[in-house]
């Protein structure tokens, strides 16, 4: 049976809801998602705790987890980071573009990510990402956030440092994102699927 072929496909989001906004970055790190294993939350506080931090926080947003949460809190607590970390619920439409032009970057550590809708959102609004090197997120990303290790505390802390300290290169995906986050979309999309029809008939 001969091999199918394989037509890699760029899937799309609502680019006309996120956007660079003129608010001031802020000192916090964003994370966006569910308490679940996969989504490393673990390694995540264990960087910033490794990090120098200057004054940061980290906000989740997120449903809490009555398997996972209390677990992540102990954590906060035994790190000694409790005091820099704010978990909320899943907020407004509004407020999360809101968060996403304020925070620093977007932290997205996961074990496995199946496309990175939320990376997509914070690109769109001038926001870098540390981003992790498995699964969908690389080829989403491509050169305008921050790739890590996801099994490396030291790699997601060094690209925390880098965010705080690294003028330029966080000029460079604040500039870049919106332009590839405007890659992403449904018309884009429709295009490549009519394109691949016509070529195979």
């Amino acid at each position: 049976m001969p091999k199918q072929k394989l037509f890699p496909i760029k899937l799309g989001f609502n680019n006309k809801k996120y956007y660079p906004t003129k608010h001031n970055k802020e000192k916090f790190f964003l994370v966006i998602g569910r308490h679940n294993p996969h989504k490393n939350l673990e390694r995540v506080l264990s960087a910033f705790a490794l990090s120098n931090t200057q004054g940061h926080k980290l906000v989740f947003v997120g449903p809490f987890d009555k398997r996972y949460t209390p677990k992540l809190l102990k954590l906060t607590n035994d790190l000694n980071i409790d005091h820099l970390c704010e978990w909320r619920g899943w907020v407004s439409e509004n407020e999360k573009i809101l968060l996403l032009n304020q925070c620093k970057a977007l932290i997205i550590a996961s074990l496995w990510e199946g496309f990175g809708l939320p990376a997509l959102e914070a690109m769109a609004c001038g926001t870098p990402v540390i981003a992790s090197d498995k699964g969908a997120l690389p080829e989403v990303i491509a050169d305008c956030g921050f790739l890590i290790n996801p099994l490396d505390t030291h790699s997601i802390a060094s690209a925390m440092n880098k965010i705080i300290n690294d003028h330029t290169l966080r000029n460079k995906a604040m500039k870049k994102g919106p332009l590839r986050a405007a890659s992403f979309s449904w018309v884009n999309t429709a295009n490549q699927i009519e394109k691949i029809i016509e070529e195979n008939h």
